[in-house]
């Protein structure tokens, strides 16, 4: 097996790389609109896993969608409902574990997530995979979310890797972006409920059709070594 190289880091993405969580996002919120007896309305997907913090979307539902709670009360019942969901049923990427557990064999390991910090925490743990990271950063940690790269840059300091020895694992645009601005290198792996536009992966160092194909060789060619 080959030794874990210190100098260099992978730092992955959440949301859309390592869970299929965009069903539980949207029943947490659809129940949280009933509750509030508030019809419907369809919200982009980017705005909760994909970019905004915890605070700056809690925000949007009070404002945008007419949520008479309080920011607090939201993001309570959300993520209240969002973690009762991952209990009853982990939606793990397929693939998500093997790639996670090849790359931890040759680099350091880090998490850049706009999921709030109660939804990342349990998540690492409930999969077993907290074992293989060695750092995490949320959103919530820093004062803009995706496609700013505080995130990105909060991972990189935590893992103790700079941003230009790390490759990030995305695919969102939001993400793309935060870690392309951050100085990282970028593999992208699409999701299919998270169109890519051509700008965005115009940035990708590296696009993969499924993350069966993310080994350490990929990361070798992104980051040169």
């Amino acid at each position: 097996m080959t030794a874990p190289d210190h100098d260099s880091a992978v730092i992955f993405d959440l949301d859309g790389v390592i869970l299929n969580s965009d069903l539980a996002w949207d029943g947490a919120m659809r129940e949280l609109f009933a509750e509030c007896n508030r019809p419907w309305i369809e919200l982009d997907p980017s705005t909760f896993a994909g970019g905004d913090n915890s605070r700056q979307w809690a925000s949007h539902l009070r404002r945008e969608c007419g949520l008479s709670l309080a920011e607090d009360e939201i993001l309570e019942r959300v993520i209240s409902k969002l973690l009762h969901r991952y209990a009853r049923c982990l939606p793990m990427a397929r693939g998500a574990r093997e790639a996670v557990e090849r790359l931890a064999a040759g680099y350091r390991l880090g998490l850049a997530s706009s999921s709030p910090r109660e939804v990342i925490a349990f998540v690492l743990a409930r999969s077993g995979l907290d074992r293989f990271f060695v750092a995490w950063a949320s959103s919530d940690d820093v004062t803009r979310g995706k496609p700013a790269p505080d995130v990105y840059l909060k991972a990189c300091s935590l893992v103790g890797v700079q941003p230009s020895r790390c490759a990030a694992v995305e695919d969102s645009p939001s993400g793309i972006w935060a870690a392309r601005t951050a100085g990282l290198k970028v593999i992208v792996i699409p999701y299919t409920s998270c169109p890519l536009d051509s700008r965005s992966l115009e940035l990708a160092d590296l696009v993969l059709t499924s993350i069966d194909l993310l080994d350490v060789e990929a990361v070798r060619l992104v980051l040169g070594s």
